[in-house]
C-alpha cells in the first residue's frame, strides 16, 4: 500500500498517539438515527432499489398501496438480492425461488409447498418520507410520535419549501465534519470573520444537543464591515445535532439589512452516512418556510438559493481542512467547550445493529 493511501489515523501512531472514543469518530459504530437515501420521486409504485448505507445492504420498495418499506437486502434462503424480485401488494417476492416476505420481513409463502422455517425473518426498518427524501432508521419502531425525522427550528408547524443539493464527500468521519459549525475560532482564522461569541448549550435531551452562538461583529476587515452592514451589528446562529448523523443550521437569526429591515431566517440540514472506511457522504438540504401569493415562488427561490450561497461560500475553505485532518482530543482550550460537550453527547448515543462491533454502554 502506498503511503498516501494510508488513512491518517494509522499514521504517527507512536509519535502522536490518538485518543480513542466509545462512539465518537468510531468507524465501527453506527448510531440509531435517521439516514437519508434517495429522492422520494425516484421510487415509483412497484419499484424496488438495493442500496448500501453505512456498510449495510438494504432493499427499499414502494408497495402497491404507495407506502415505502425497507428490509435487509439478502434473501435468508440462499442470499439473492431481493431488489431483483417483485413487489406484490405490500409484500416482496424473491426472484430466485419466489419466497415471499411481508413488509415486516416475515416469510409468508414458499411455492414448493413446504412450510417456512420457524423464526425465518428479515430485519425490517422504519422508513419516513420527509424533505422530498426517503429516510431509514436502523431499527423497527412503531411509536410514530417518538420516532420522527427532526424538524428544523421554527418550521415544525409551517408549510415548507425544499431544495436538495448534490452529495459531497469527506475523507474523515462525519462526527468530525459536524464540529465545523460550533468552532468559533476557525471563523476568525480560516474565514477572517471576527465575532465575539457568547455560546449557549442545551444538552438536556438524550438524543440531541442544541448550541446557539451569538455575538457582535468587529469592523477590522472588509468581510466584517460588510457583515455588520448587511446583517446588523449583532449576529447569531444555532446548530442542532440529532442522533449523531443529522445536523441542522439556522442562520440570520435577528438579522436586519442595513440595521433596519428584518431578514428571513435561513435553514439547512446536513445528512451524513458512511460510504466506506475513511469516506463519508454529506447531503445538504436547504429548507425554509413557504411564501405564498404572487411573489411567493420568487421569495422561495431567493431564500433557498441564498442559503445555498452562504454555505458554498464557506464549503471550499473548510473542505481542505477536513480532507486532511487527523483529529485528536488531547489539547482542548476553554473556548473549545462546545466541541467537548458535543463529543460527550455523541458518546452517550446508542449503537444500532448496523454497527460492526458491540460496546458496553455505561
Amino acid at each position: 500500500m502506498k503511503i498516501n493511501e494510508i488513512k491518517n489515523e494509522f499514521l504517527n501512531k507512536n509519535a502522536q498517539p490518538l485518543r480513542s472514543h466509545k462512539i465518537f469518530n468510531n468507524w465501527n459504530i453506527v448510531t440509531k438515527g435517521w439516514y437519508s437515501t434517495f429522492l422520494s420521486s425516484d421510487l415509483k409504485i412497484g419499484d424496488k432499489k438495493s442500496i448500501l448505507l453505512n456498510g449495510h445492504k438494504l432493499v427499499i420498495y414502494r408497495a402497491e398501496t404507495g407506502k415505502v418499506f425497507c428490509l435487509d437486502a439478502f434473501c435468508p434462503h440462499m442470499g439473492v438480492d431481493l431488489s431483483l424480485g417483485k413487489v406484490m401488494g405490500e409484500n416482496l417476492r424473491c426472484f430466485f425461488h419466489h419466497w415471499k416476505f411481508n413488509s415486516q420481513g416475515k416469510c409468508i409463502d414458499i411455492p414448493c409447498g413446504e412450510e417456512p422455517p420457524k423464526n425465518l425473518n428479515l430485519n425490517s426498518y422504519a422508513v419516513k418520507e420527509k424533505y422530498n427524501l426517503i429516510w431509514v432508521y436502523p431499527e423497527t419502531h412503531t411509536d410514530e410520535e417518538v420516532l420522527e425525522v427532526p424538524a428544523l427550528e421554527g418550521l415544525s408547524d409551517k408549510e415548507i419549501c425544499v431544495k436538495i443539493d448534490d452529495i459531497f464527500y469527506r475523507k474523515c468521519h462525519y462526527h468530525i465534519t459536524m464540529i465545523n459549525g460550533i468552532d468559533p475560532q476557525h471563523l476568525s482564522t480560516v474565514h477572517k470573520i471576527n465575532i465575539d461569541m457568547d455560546i449557549n448549550i442545551d444538552n438536556s435531551k438524550s438524543n440531541h444537543i442544541d448550541i446557539c452562538l451569538r455575538g457582535n461583529f468587529t469592523t477590522d476587515t472588509f468581510k466584517e464591515k460588510m457583515g455588520s452592514l448587511l446583517l446588523g451589528k449583532s449576529y447569531s446562529y444555532s446548530m442542532k445535532y440529532a442522533d449523531g448523523c443529522l445536523a441542522s443550521l439556522t442562520m440570520m437569526k435577528d438579522a436586519k439589512l442595513f440595521n433596519r429591515i428584518k431578514m428571513p431566517e435561513l435553514h439547512m440540514l446536513f445528512s451524513y452516512s458512511q460510504l466506506e472506511y475513511g469516506k463519508v457522504a454529506v447531503r445538504p438540504i436547504y429548507v425554509n418556510s413557504k411564501s405564498k401569493g404572487l411573489l411567493g415562488p420568487f421569495k422561495n427561490w431567493f431564500k433557498l438559493n441564498m442559503t445555498k450561497a452562504f454555505f458554498k461560500m464557506l464549503q471550499g475553505e473548510d473542505g481542505q481542512i477536513y480532507d486532511n485532518i487527523r483529529f485528536n482530543t488531547e489539547a482542548f482550550l476553554k473556548m473549545d467547550r462546545p466541541v467537548v460537550k458535543y463529543i460527550a453527547y455523541i458518546n452517550r448515543l446508542e449503537p444500532s445493529i448496523w454497527s460492526q462491533e458491540k460496546i458496553e454502554l455505561g
